[in-house]
């Protein structure tokens, strides 16, 4: 993991899988997008053009995550960072929101961005008189844009529709645990439907699109799964207390406030920053001393105290 800056004491992380999919987007770009647009183009401009527009996509991803940060650290929900990779970017929140409220704004803002700057780069292509390049690489943005705000809103939880479904849900019903299950729910249907449209479009003769809309469903699916598990294990972790599960350590002092968790603290809050691959084991503090630590084997542990060790072993 590459860590690149900090905003607004966000730390900002880039995956190794980054790099990958920079470098797949560019190829397509220079062999496909600008010499179809741009027939004139030199190959040494088009891939030129090709590294511009990508890096530009991943400053489009920031700004989409950035936003839900920003929204996020408004409403007292805590964020450990954004991280780029392979499926674009993701805002690390360590707590969820205290209401459905503050969680339909933080899961709005995402795509809402997303939407400002395809009109923005349209705009800027149709205002600015400039070169056949500009003209391209403002549609391929504008484009862009729009598929990540629209994609994000699919009612696939934990996407930004997802969440979205699911502030409504608790917002009319006052459960939030309930109306994280349903929106999970219909999360797998989702999946599930886009899945089968695949295999139907592969039937038919379309076979990339066709496999494309699988592998679209299968991702959709894993995910409203993956987040139907996380219900489990925060009910069974939220009650207990992160000093319950740490691995008590003797005669440490002066530990910073980022560096760890409290041992007051819920041993749900505990399991959310250890999902940042940086944040293992977890410094336990009580009165500005360290007095444990807590490593994803340490709830493991726990949980596999309580019933169900096959969400115990998910949780892992």
């Amino acid at each position: 993991m590459l860590h690149l800056f900090r905003v607004a004491g966000i730390p900002v992380r880039v995956d190794r899988s980054w790099v990958l999919v920079f470098g797949l987007i560019t190829w397509s770009l220079a062999a496909g997008y600008f010499p179809r647009v741009l027939p004139d183009l030199s190959p040494g401009a088009a891939w030129l053009q090709a590294v511009v527009a990508a890096l530009l996509l991943f400053v489009s991803v920031f700004l989409h995550e950035l936003s839900h940060a920003l929204v996020a650290l408004e409403h007292g929900v805590p964020v450990g960072g954004i991280v780029l990779h392979i499926f674009g970017g993701v805002s690390e929140l360590e707590a969820e929101p205290e209401t459905p409220q503050a969680e339909l704004l933080i899961a709005l803002v995402g795509p809402l961005t997303s939407f400002v700057l395809a009109g923005f780069c349209y705009g800027l292509g149709r205002a600015v008189a400039g070169p056949p390049w500009l003209a391209a690489l403002t549609g391929y943005l504008t484009l862009v844009n729009l598929l990540i705000g629209l994609f994000n809103l699919v009612p696939d939880y934990p996407l930004d529709g997802g969440r979205v479904l699911r502030a409504l849900l608790w917002w009319g019903s006052g459960r939030q645990q309930w109306a994280t299950l349903w929106a999970s729910r219909a999360g797998t249907a989702f999946g599930i439907a886009i899945m089968g449209l695949g295999g139907l479009r592969a039937a038919a003769g379309e076979l990339i699109g066709g496999l494309w809309f699988v592998l679209i469903g299968m991702f959709l699916f894993q995910a409203a799964r993956a987040s139907r598990a996380l219900i489990d294990v925060r009910a069974r972790l939220e009650p207990l207390r992160v000093a319950d599960v740490m691995v008590p350590v003797e005669g440490v002092v002066g530990a910073a406030p980022g560096d760890g968790v409290a041992a007051e603290a819920s041993a749900w809050q505990a399991f959310l920053k250890l999902g940042r691959a940086d944040a293992q084991p977890l410094s336990v503090i009580d009165g500005g001393r360290v007095v444990g630590r807590v490593s994803r084997r340490d709830l493991h542990d726990a949980l596999l105290g309580r019933p169900d060790a096959d969400v115990a072993r998910r949780a892992a």
